[in-house]
């Protein structure tokens, strides 16, 4: 990656970036499938799962509490008055209460991105949970400025760049999302680094890693501050 401007501005994701996630969602979905097995098999509810959740994006958006709700919705329709709720809810609380744990490496990579340029965090999902996840997870102070958006898009990127007063290719984005933190930001002139995690969400899966200059993949958060070193 050669950087046609100085990168000013550094955005990391949170989630599956920063500290796990998905890992326990994937628990919890396995949960979901024991509690339905008299009625469907695991593949089938994961299936159900996955449309209710893609139909009710715009209305319920993203993180535990929507999860639940897709769960519980899944579940009326997988089996009907059969259906438990009490064990979905608590499925839900626990995701919501359980521990935060921090990658190996990203606090250190976080001060050290922290020394040569402006570092902010750009997560997305429930305000209150991300909240929590941040505070947990000891790396509030590591950032001087803090977005929780309901969704990353270009008009998202957009705005909070126009807010941070960066034009777009000083501005250089860091996740393990392709379709949130690598897509929405080469689309408005962005440099993006893509750090794969080893379970992603279905509707965070993009159909292929896309071909761009103004991208790359690595193996760790560790590796980016000497990318940025080593820029030409």
């Amino acid at each position: 990656m050669r950087f046609a401007e100085p990168v000013e501005v550094v955005g990391v994701d949170g989630d599956d970036t920063l500290w796990r996630c998905q890992d326990a969602f994937d628990e919890a979905e396995v949960e979901v499938a024991r509690l339905l097995a008299d009625h469907a098999d695991a593949e089938h509810v994961a299936a159900v799962l996955a449309r209710t959740e893609r139909a009710n994006l715009a209305t319920y958006g993203f993180g535990v509490k929507s999860w639940t709700l897709n769960v519980l919705q899944s579940a009326q329709e997988i089996a009907g008055p059969a259906a438990p709720v009490a064990p979905f809810l608590e499925l839900g609380r626990r995701l919501l209460t359980g521990p935060v744990e921090v990658l190996p490496g990203a606090e250190e990579a976080v001060l050290a991105l922290g020394r040569t340029h402006r570092v902010v965090l750009v997560t997305k999902g429930d305000l209150v949970d991300q909240r929590r996840k941040l505070a947990a997870s000891g790396l509030a102070g590591c950032f001087s400025h803090v977005e929780i958006v309901p969704d990353k898009s270009a008009a998202t990127y957009g705005e909070l760049l126009r807010f941070l007063d960066v034009p777009a290719e000083r501005f250089l984005m860091v996740g393990n999302s392709e379709v949130s933190d690598v897509h929405p930001v080469l689309e408005i002139g962005g440099w993006a680094v893509h750090v794969p995690y080893r379970t992603t969400w279905v509707l965070e899966r993009a159909a292929a890693p896309v071909i761009h200059e103004r991208r790359v993949t690595v193996a760790s958060l560790s590796d980016v501050p000497a990318l940025l070193r080593t820029r030409r």
